[in-house]
């Protein structure tokens, strides 16, 4: 069995190996697929779960006892990682399709399995959470369903992962926007211009007495998150000798920078920087010959194709199971692991049964590269 990239040109899936595209073919051939970009996807995932598993849910959570120390990881950095290794994957798929063809294939696979799973989240706690759980209102549903759960303060995310997705949506709508009109100095120019005038705006205008509507358009629009995207980009366009290295290093210097003062507080600086460099070494050298991860390529694939929903299932259900396994009297050498256990299971359900056939639905129709005919 061969390992080919999917359609989208970002996620891959394994499937048999594709036969000799004839001359002519409008049929493009399969590209190879890398056990780096997997081990990094995998990495993040296990990141993000690890910090709320360890650390953020016992902290913030009635009935969950804090792990050991050296069992708690408290440095936040998975989300960050996953939404800049989106980004590389943006600048490198961009240029494949229409802009707007593009953009629909960005949606449809985010937004199908997103909205099912605010569904089953919200349905699973407000059914099964303790009495003293936090519970999301009918407000707060339709609200996330409608991607407000950044912009107006009224409305609780009902699972609190899911600040990452009006993010990719504001950026993936801003790529294609962009896309095909601005390149080459102009296009280095507008990311430096992109994440220069946040910061400029957080420092000198977002003092205590600033007004609410700045506040919406930064924190509510993805602006500031809008670092993370332009440093896959930028990542990309270094690897393809579209930027150099010294203008990559000095770019990636002031995504630190802006990692440090946007919110949330508590954004851990450094191992997002160690990540950062693995993303470079990725685009670098995407061929990583290491032992340990050629023995664990496949898993690491599996994993690395369920971890978007992984990352949507895993923390308000988690939590739910993990107090209700507290409550009989069972410790964190048991509800941790559940709670990893339940995320997998879940996110592996909704990837197979939403998340691909949405995507393969929505997207039939439209080609796969610019040029193509349509899937019939």
């Amino acid at each position: 069995m061969a390992v080919t990239k999917s359609d989208d040109g970002e996620r891959p899936f394994s499937g048999p190996a594709p036969a000799p595209v004839e001359a002519g073919s409008m049929v493009p051939p399969a590209t190879p697929r890398h056990v780096s970009w997997d081990a990094l996807r995998v990495i993040a995932i296990a990141a993000v779960l690890a910090y709320h598993a360890t650390f953020l849910a016992p902290l913030n959570l009635p009935g969950l006892d804090l792990p050991p120390w050296p069992l708690r990881m408290h440095f936040p950095f998975g989300a960050s990682l996953l939404i800049v290794v989106s980004g590389y994957f943006a600048a490198m798929t961009v240029g494949n399709q229409l802009p707007l063809h593009w953009w629909v294939r960005r949606l449809a696979r985010l937004l199908p399995a997103f909205f099912v799973a605010v569904l089953v989240i919200f349905a699973i706690v407000r059914l099964f959470a303790p009495p003293d759980f936090p519970r999301p209102s009918g407000t707060d549903l339709v609200g996330n369903l409608a991607l407000l759960h950044l912009l107006l303060p009224h409305i609780e995310l009902v699972d609190l992962a899911h600040w990452t997705i009006p993010v990719q949506v504001s950026g993936f709508t801003a790529i294609a926007v962009l896309s095909g009109r601005i390149s080459g100095r102009a296009a280095t120019t507008l990311l430096w211009t992109i994440l220069l005038v946040p910061i400029l705006v957080r420092i000198t205008l977002m003092t205590q007495d600033a007004p609410a509507w700045l506040s919406a358009v930064m924190d509510g629009s993805g602006l500031n998150r809008a670092h993370l995207l332009i440093a896959g980009v930028a990542i990309y366009r270094w690897s393809k000798a579209r930027m150099s290295f010294p203008q990559l290093f000095a770019m990636l210097c002031v995504v630190l920078f802006a990692h440090s003062e946007h919110p949330p507080d508590g954004d851990s600086v450094p191992p997002f920087a160690a990540a950062l460099v693995l993303i470079c070494l990725a685009a670098y050298r995407p061929v990583w010959q290491l032992p340990l991860l050629l023995t664990l390529a496949r898993p690491l694939q599996w994993l690395a194709g369920i971890s978007y929903g992984v990352y949507l299932m895993h923390y308000a259900i988690g939590t739910v199971l993990a107090r209700r396994l507290a409550d009989l009297g069972l410790g964190w050498w048991v509800w941790v692991p559940a709670f990893v256990l339940c995320a997998v299971l879940l996110g592996w359900l909704l990837t197979i049964c939403v998340e691909r056939p949405a995507f393969r639905l929505l997207t039939k129709r439209l080609p796969a590269k610019a040029g193509s005919r349509p899937a019939s």
